[in-house]
């Protein structure tokens, strides 16, 4: 079981004209940056992957000469990131909503003219007070 820490003495040992000295020192530094993917990692090189792409080479003799150059990246998520660096979009497919706004309009549902909307008339208003059963 872990013991629990007493705030307190920790508060009284602390040196806070120290700590905000090194705090100023690190505001003025710019934080060190963690590379979390491969579009990271081949950030420097993408406008020179988008032109050799753009010149006939295809994604996949792409990956296979950054694999030899040690950057691991699978042949579809560098076709992603071509497409995104391409300003294609972030997302690599079409939202349902997307579509129906493109299909129809801004409102994502189809417009009805007012001219071919007629009223209709109930059973029951029409006259008719039962059900009609038909003989076979």
């Amino acid at each position: 079981m872990k013991t629990r820490i007493d705030y307190g003495q920790l508060a009284a040992k602390l040196d806070y004209p120290v700590i905000e000295k090194k705090l100023e020192q690190l505001a003025q530094k710019e934080p060190p940056k963690k590379r979390k993917t491969a579009a990271d990692a081949l950030e420097p090189l993408r406008e020179r992957l988008l032109t050799l792409h753009r010149k006939g080479w295809s994604s996949g003799q792409l990956v296979e000469e950054l694999k030899a150059a040690g950057v691991p990246v699978s042949p579809a998520r560098f076709r992603e990131y071509l497409s995104q660096w391409a300003g294609k979009g972030k997302k690599t497919g079409k939202s349902r909503n997307n579509h129906r706004n493109a299909r129809y309009g801004t409102n994502a549902r189809p417009t009805t003219p007012t001219s071919q909307v007629t009223p209709t008339k109930s059973a029951f208003a029409a006259g008719q007070t039962g059900f009609r059963v038909k003989d076979l």
